[in-house]
């Protein structure tokens, strides 16, 4: 059984187990096994056509994952916990396992009386249906369980993970639903954009340091033990995949208030905590410094500064705070730090995720704007437009 472990203890060793080889957890993962010196496994979802009721019992009863005759001889059982095997009113999602090198992918059925299943990820070449539920091979290392889309803007990838109440597992099962927390984080994640594109690195993708710069916000749905909790947004400088970067954690309460920075350099296996008012340095490949951020003393917001450059920009909660939107404002980097912010934009988001809708809106001083909108298959997050 998967046991919580502290938040920044559980975090490191499933970045390199689940991102390490992923790249994003939303996309659905390669169909080779993950085959280890000693077991192999397997992972799907099943997506059901209708919602379940909440206080029926086909919402918290597992069903039943039978193996074909042929597949006994590998043993073959369900990894128990919520990070690989669980169900909501929406789908079930699962993991088998087997102490078999390099065992074959299996044939299963599952028997899930009285649901009509509309979609299966991570089966090698469809599904059929039976008398009481489904059956297809196997395909999938793991459970596709995130839903995650990313956009390149030039040297920057905006990274939207997209949540939803019904899909919540993991530590988000037994706290409130964070509606607050991800409406900032996605206001957060436009701002930084922003002060991205005003140094001009959406521009490009050939920027001046190794080598992009990745936006992200969390995810609430536990997907293989990634626990993305508590609720933060992230700003990385990154190189070599996920081998080496530097991540920084911002973490929001429910007002929409930045709390600490949790700073992981990965490629020299550190982590550091940065509290209000500290300044956290974003180092690339070659040990320069190319931008560094300070969370305001209140908390209420972020200054993004970028070594050389004449301008320094703060994302700050709107009139009506962060879970609303952010305002982005500059001033020169030679003004004492009591000079006045100069207004720039406000930013603002929404996710629909339960039909696959994302809008972001930037308004301008000068009354230009700039929007971001896409549609995605709300099961998996891969654009469909």
């Amino acid at each position: 059984m998967f046991r919580f472990h502290r938040f920044f203890q559980l975090l490191r060793p499933i970045l390199s187990a689940v991102i390490g080889g992923l790249l994003v957890y939303g996309v659905l993962v390669s169909t080779a096994q993950i085959r280890g010196a000693d077991k192999t496994r397997f992972g799907a979802v099943l997506i059901r056509a209708r919602l379940a009721n909440a206080d029926s019992p086909e919402a918290t009863t597992i069903p039943e994952v039978v193996f074909s005759a042929n597949d006994t001889a590998a043993n073959w059982r369900i990894v128990e916990g919520d990070a690989w095997t669980g169900v909501d009113r929406h789908r079930f999602y699962f993991t088998i396992e087997s102490d078999q090198a390099n065992a074959a992918a299996p044939q299963v059925e599952i028997i899930w009386p009285d649901v009509e299943i509309a979609k299966v990820y991570g089966h090698s070449d469809g599904f059929k249906k039976t008398e009481q539920g489904v059956t297809f091979k196997m395909s999938a290392s793991r459970a596709p369980m995130g839903v995650f889309t990313e956009i390149p803007f030039g040297a920057v990838r905006l990274g939207v993970f997209h949540n939803w109440d019904v899909r919540v597992a993991g530590p988000y099962r037994s706290i409130a639903y964070p509606e607050s927390e991800i409406k900032a984080q996605l206001n957060y994640m436009i701002g930084s954009l922003e002060v991205c594109r005003a140094y001009g690195w959406t521009e490009t993708t050939e920027p001046d340091f190794v080598d992009h710069i990745n936006i992200y916000g969390f995810e609430t749905c536990f997907p293989n033990g990634h626990q993305d909790f508590p609720p933060h947004f992230h700003i990385m400088l990154a190189w070599d995949g996920w081998k080496a970067a530097n991540v920084a954690h911002y973490i929001l309460d429910d007002q929409g208030m930045i709390l600490k920075n949790n700073f992981w350099i990965l490629h020299k296996n550190e982590d550091i905590f940065y509290k209000r008012g500290d300044v956290c340095p974003f180092e690339d490949k070659t040990g320069n410094v190319i931008f560094e951020n300070q969370i305001l003393p209140d908390g209420s917001g972020l200054v993004f500064r970028r070594i050389g450059a004449d301008k320094e920009y703060l994302i700050h909660g709107g009139k009506n705070g962060a879970t609303e939107s952010v305002d982005i404002a500059f001033r020169k980097v030679s003004d004492n730090e009591n000079s006045e912010w100069v207004f720039l934009c406000n930013c603002r988001a929404n996710d629909d995720a339960i039909n696959g809708v994302f809008n972001a809106v930037s308004e301008y001083a000068d009354g230009t704007r700039q929007e971001i909108s896409f549609k995605y298959d709300p099961d998996t997050g891969q654009k469909t437009d």
